[in-house]
């Protein structure tokens, strides 16, 4: 029960966040860029993957190299833009659901492979209870909840410092708004202004609500491959 609890919320989630991105998207298309996009989109189709596709390795193989690919086109061409650090961390994202479909590859090819002979049980009980296959020098389970914390960091890091950003700007920016409605106070530019205004207002709201989701996805995710 607690497990389809789990799988119910992280779906929900990830599904949440891409509608949010792809809302975004089309409010304000210079913030949320294409490579943004499909990377929510992947991500969320991936983690329904992870759940529907139970464990078949078919699967796993599949939306591992589906992240990592997601991950290399969702930072093609955003150097130097002011989208880069936002199309990173969802990129990030990507790498992190690869780990955590390979971590479950890991345990089914160990766990899996010969269900009924006692090799596979042996390895199943040296590999322990909860870890079964992740072996290696570093637990896959392990990389892919470090890979969880590092992501929320990043983005925590740079939600601060976006808030930051807006707030030395906010004065600059309601004096130069309130001059414009000035001067076309009545007319067209007016109503193109404030419609401009409240698009950009509703895309800030959208993404703020992809990132509270993709972050609640990601712990949900890291947590279910910790308890493998």
């Amino acid at each position: 029960m607690l497990h389809m609890a789990a799988t119910v919320l992280m779906i929900g989630f990830a599904i949440a966040a891409a509608a949010c991105c792809l809302g975004a998207g089309r409010v304000v298309p210079s913030a949320v860029p294409w490579q943004a996009r499909q990377s929510a989109v992947v991500m969320a189709l991936g983690m329904v993957a992870l759940c529907a596709g139970g464990h078949d390795a078919r699967i796993l193989l599949l939306v591992a190299v589906s992240g990592i690919v997601s991950a290399m086109l969702g930072v093609a061409g955003t150097r130097g833009r002011t989208h880069a650090d936002a199309c990173f961390h969802r990129a990030l994202g990507g790498v992190v659901m690869a780990v955590c479909a390979l971590a479950m590859l890991r345990t089914e090819v160990v766990t899996g492979a010969n269900p009924g002979s006692t090799g596979g049980v042996a390895a199943a009980a040296a590999a322990g209870p909860g870890h079964a296959g992740h072996g290696g020098i570093v637990p896959l389970s392990v990389v892919a909840a470090t890979g969880v914390t590092v992501l929320l960091g990043l983005m925590l890091f740079a939600r601060v410092r976006h808030r930051t950003v807006l707030g030395r700007a906010a004065a600059v920016g309601a004096r130069g708004t309130a001059r414009a409605v000035a001067v076309a106070a009545g007319g067209a530019s007016s109503g193109r202004a404030v419609t401009r205004g409240s698009g950009a207002l509703n895309g800030r709201i959208l993404l703020e609500a992809e990132g509270a989701a993709m972050a609640v996805s990601m712990v949900v995710m890291g947590a279910m491959v910790l308890v493998i």
